[in-house]
């Protein structure tokens, strides 16, 4: 919700400026209206530029696909999606913009999702906790797709390593690949048997925990262990097993030059942020933690 200050009554803030930004707090889900039908859309930083509808709203709001349609994969799973154009309406804005659905729900607790790169606002700002003092804030490129989640670029040696950000997630999450190469950086071994983590559409993946040997710092932000995902977008055989098995079988799913090798920063990392930012114009992710 946007949040401004007001000066005309304030003399003792003449000078100061309006918070440009436009804060979402709490959980995110606002009341929306998508070609005049009611919904409820969620406001996250791990979700599309491209407002990402749930296929009963879509019922609901009457629209029709265009003539080419297309897929995505969550591991070896295609889901099929559409796209239309509608109006969206919500905490005061209202824009029309190419919306996309799929055969899958998305959205998880609502009908709807959208990402900072969606919203017009040239800064946006996700409030997930009041400051407690001390935070510290780390800053990061941002950049930005038609379609794709905003994300942060870094490099882990001379390997880039695509960061998210998602409270929705209760762990943060790696590719293969992209645990393949925190595991050459830092150090680190596979741990306990997989386990089954959430990847989008409700689809669950295998995973296994890599804690580092040391652990990985960016700014304020520290990460000493992540969950893998043990056969999607790379391979994790060249990783060391504390808990070997000559059985288990590991499968190398993309050409280096095709990979992009990914890492949600979930919920065990973000609970000590108070807020995140999307700065377009300066091309920045500030993140406010302690």
């Amino acid at each position: 919700m946007r949040r401004y200050l007001i000066l005309a009554c304030l003399p003792l803030l003449i000078g100061a400026k309006p918070d440009p930004a436009f804060v979402v707090r709490g959980d995110g889900v606002v009341p929306a209206r998508l070609g005049g039908a009611p919904g409820r859309l969620l406001l996250s930083p791990w979700a599309p530029a491209a407002p990402t509808l749930n296929p009963d709203y879509r019922t609901r709001a009457g629209l029709h696909a265009g003539l080419f349609g297309f897929s995505v994969k969550a591991g070896p799973v295609k889901v099929r999606g559409d796209t239309s154009v509608a109006r969206l309406d919500f905490e005061g804005l209202s824009y029309r913009r190419r919306v996309v659905w799929f055969e899958r729900d998305y959205a998880q607790g609502a009908d709807a999702a959208i990402g900072p790169g969606g919203v017009p606002a040239q800064v946006v700002r996700f409030e997930l906790r009041p400051a407690r003092g001390g935070e510290r804030v780390t800053t990061l490129p941002l950049v930005q797709q038609a379609f794709r989640p905003s994300y942060a670029r870094v490099m882990l040696g001379k390997r880039p390593l695509i960061l998210l950000f998602d409270p929705q997630h209760p762990r943060s999450l790696a590719t293969a690949g992209a645990g393949a190469a925190l595991a050459e950086f830092l150090g680190g071994t596979l741990q306990g048997a997989p386990i089954p983590a959430h990847v989008a559409f409700g689809i669950n993946r295998p995973a296994r925990l890599l804690r580092f040997a040391r652990p990985l710092v960016f700014g304020g932000i520290q990460l000493d262990e992540v969950l893998v995902r043990i056969s999607d977008n790379g391979s994790v055989a060249g990783i060391q097993d504390a808990d070997a098995d000559p059985e288990e079988v590991v499968v190398s799913a993309k050409r280096e030059g095709e990979r992009r090798d990914v890492v949600i920063i979930g919920r065990d990392v973000l609970d000590r942020c108070a807020a995140i930012t999307f700065d377009k114009p300066a091309k920045q992710i500030r993140l406010a933690c302690v």
